[in-house]
């Protein structure tokens, strides 16, 4: 247990940091915009997360099978490092053009004018694809100050491209995704930078079954993964669609800091999987690091939380500025529902790592949920966030139920034995 939560304090400092260059990349973009074009970027932003969803499951699934590769063979962790990134950048290019295809919808659908902003979030998009493939292997390897450091890396070169494209050279949604793709690229030469020694391995053939065995597991990951970055990022999208610009630029800036409450403590979720994962595979029941990590992702995403329910105005006075000071009751209430689905969100991972994906019914009916209630009630961007909260809530609950549950199948299945 010392060595898990070692793990985790390392994991919190370096990948918060990445996170910490987020938020000071929004603090350039929103302060250089106007709440217009901030809502604008951020949309087209949320559009990008929502379309990219079922990568979230990629870092997972390599750090699952590198950690089983490389007990036996580094050949065969060099071999699904190949054919990992040719399938990613095959599927990148292949997204990049159905989405040059879709983009008089994209443009009619988010109110934009111009087609560059939305090529350049496709090509943002793009690089998405390839990125977590040799990020997750970092974390199969258990180089843990790598992962972190490659994990930050985005963040910190997106932030410095930032400050020269929006900030001073003042080129406005365009330079914010090119300030992203500064960040793709520069994160992809610090992640082959700590796997430098994988590269001269000799390739093994990789097991006969493997990608079906990785597709089976990957289901599962893909419906949670993506009901997750719904929940986080599609409630923008529809504020932009439904309500005015100058809202949906209050939203949106509520939105970016409401979001820390689920950013910072999810960096523990990678330290948990490895760990619950291997619980699994030697057949312990252990509930003592999903209780740790639990507790202190609460304990990160609840303090936020409450910090924002005291002083929501002064907090987006002070890092956005009194034009956007109308957005502080929305942030009470983003920030509220992003700690739940925080916490949320350690229970899906526990659950993941051990195949165990019945959950997946109570996060469709949270999503559910928000979406049937948002079609009917939307009239302002409060309404909508409210919405989001009681949708997050009701997966909570299930999952915490659903958990309850399977801890006394397990124990009373014990005890018949």
């Amino acid at each position: 247990m010392k060595r898990f939560l070692k793990q985790n304090i390392v994991i919190l400092v370096l990948l918060n940091s990445g996170n910490l260059f987020n938020y000071l990349f929004q603090l350039v973009v929103g302060r250089c915009m106007s709440p217009a074009d901030f809502g604008g970027f951020n949309a087209l932003n949320s559009t990008m997360v929502i379309f990219s969803a079922p990568l979230a499951i990629v870092p997972l699934v390599m750090a699952r099978f590198t950690a089983r590769f490389v007990l036996t063979d580094m050949g065969l962790v060099r071999a699904l490092l190949t054919r990992a990134l040719g399938l990613a950048a095959g599927l990148a290019v292949v997204a990049y053009g159905l989405g040059a295809l879709a983009l008089p919808a994209l443009q009619a659908f988010l109110h934009i004018e111009s087609p560059t902003p939305i090529l350049l979030m496709l090509g943002v998009m793009a690089g998405s694809f390839v990125l977590p493939v040799p990020w997750g292997m970092l974390q199969g390897l258990q180089r843990f100050t790598g992962y972190g450091i490659a994990g930050a890396s985005n963040a910190c070169f997106r932030f410095l491209g930032a400050i020269a494209f929006v900030w001073g050279l003042s080129y406005g949604i365009n330079g914010a995704l090119i300030s992203s793709l500064t960040g793709i690229a520069a994160a992809l030469c610090v992640n082959f930078l700590f796997l430098r020694d994988v590269f001269p391995v000799t390739p093994s053939r990789l097991p006969e079954g493997l990608f079906k065995e990785v597709g089976t597991y990957s289901v599962g990951m893909l419906l949670s993964s993506i009901i997750v970055m719904v929940l986080g990022n599609l409630d923008v999208v529809l504020v932009r669609h439904y309500c005015d610009a100058e809202g949906a630029g209050l939203y949106a800036t509520a939105a970016i800091l409401g979001r820390i409450a689920f950013y910072l403590p999810s960096v523990l979720m990678s330290v948990l999987f490895t760990e619950a994962a291997t619980a699994k595979e030697s057949g312990r029941n252990d509930l003592s690091s999903l209780w740790i990590s639990m507790g202190l992702t609460a304990a990160l995403g609840g303090g936020f939380a409450l910090c924002c329910l005291i002083g929501s105005s002064f907090v987006v006075k002070l890092l956005f500025g009194a034009q956007y000071a109308a957005a502080g009751p929305l942030l009470a209430v983003i920030s509220g529902a992003m700690a739940l689905l925080a916490v949320a969100n350690i229970l899906f991972v526990y659950f993941q790592a051990r195949s165990e994906f019945g959950f997946v019914w109570f996060q469709a009916a949270g999503v559910g949920l928000f979406l049937g209630l948002t079609l009917f009630f939307h009239d302002t961007p409060m309404t909508v966030a409210w919405l989001l909260f009681a949708g997050i809530a009701v997966m909570l609950a299930g999952s915490l139920c659903w958990l309850l549950g399977r801890v006394r199948a397990r124990r009373a299945e014990a005890a018949g034995v």
